[in-house]
């Protein structure tokens, strides 16, 4: 159902939520219906499909085209920008706020990096519950929406030049697709550097997924892992990195990219799952300090890359 609702929408309309997000919203809508007792099938169903979907988008990230002078040193300079800004201001406000420091990680990665797909990737290693985690993927996809919506209109109003709007958008918007469409809508020169510059920053899972074991409220003790209280890093992001690594160097593109589409869908009845596992009151009480914590973040993050880029522009 999410999937046909987003293709209807993005057909009929000016540009849809997302199947993830559809789904999120269709499982919170039907979890009143799951029983306590069946959320343990519903995370083991989580944990199986979570790792296929981020080992398939990994070949979404073909490493020679980020590597290239496509996106250049000012592009640099605005993702180191924008990631630390966002990971700064999240755990900045967070304290304020009483947002424990998993959250605030979650949160900021997924401001920084990719997305729900970044969310999902820390998740696990954080020990994040269903509903904190779909609280944060749900305030990750609105600013991402609005993101999304407000940087070509900003763009044009500001009369930024294009490569600078270009890089702009790839540096502030959350989502890939949304980073990518956002610089379309301001030309295609535009939409090449949104891509370069997104796609870089997305490297940064790569750093983010190990480095969210230190912010685990856990470790793992199991013998035969890692070790007795040595952090569990998840095996997806070994998968990330071969994945993209074989996308780039042995896989035609066709078929990489229809990897990557597949590893989007699974993505789908994740977020449906997660969505199952939630209470909309639950939600509520919940998602007012994480929304205003990753709004002023998301804002903060528009600002500190836009003054960057129009110094060194």
């Amino acid at each position: 159902m999410a999937l046909i609702l987003d293709f209807v929408l993005d057909r009929a309309g000016p540009f849809s939520l997302g199947a993830g997000t559809i789904g999120l919203l269709l499982g919170i809508s039907y979890s009143s219906k799951i029983k306590r007792d069946q959320e343990q099938i519903t995370k083991s169903c989580i944990n199986i499909l979570l790792p296929i979907a981020i080992v398939l988008l990994g070949f979404g990230l073909d490493i020679e085209r980020i590597s290239n002078d496509e996106v250049g040193l000012v592009g640099l300079i605005a993702i180191l920008t924008s990631i630390f800004t966002a990971f700064a201001s999240t755990f900045m406000i967070s304290k304020i706020l009483g947002i424990e420091k998993p959250q605030a990680f979650a949160l900021g990665a997924g401001g920084a990096i990719c997305g729900t797909s970044a969310v999902l990737a820390v998740a696990p290693t954080l020990n994040l519950s269903n509903k904190q985690t779909g609280a944060i993927v749900a305030v990750v996809n609105f600013l991402g929406l609005l993101t999304f919506l407000s940087i070509p209109l900003l763009s044009r109003g500001l009369s930024m030049d294009i490569d600078a709007a270009g890089i702009w958008a790839g540096a502030t918007v959350h989502a890939v697709p949304q980073a990518v469409a956002a610089g379309e809508a301001l030309g295609s020169e535009a939409m090449s550097l949104a891509s370069g510059t997104k796609l870089t920053r997305v490297i940064g899972l790569l750093i983010v997924v190990p480095a969210a074991t230190l912010f685990s409220k856990g470790t793992s003790t199991k013998p035969g892992k890692l070790g007795l209280g040595v952090p569990n890093i998840p095996l997806f992001l070994p998968g990330f990195m071969l994945a993209s690594m074989v996308a780039t160097f042995i896989l035609p593109s066709e078929l990489s990219n229809n990897l990557e589409m597949i590893g989007g869908i699974i993505m789908v009845p994740v977020l449906v799952l997660i969505g199952v596992g939630i209470r909309p009151n639950e939600l509520i009480n919940l998602s007012r300090s994480v929304l205003l914590a990753g709004l002023f973040s998301t804002l903060f993050v528009m600002v500190s890359t836009y003054t960057a880029l129009a110094i060194l522009m």
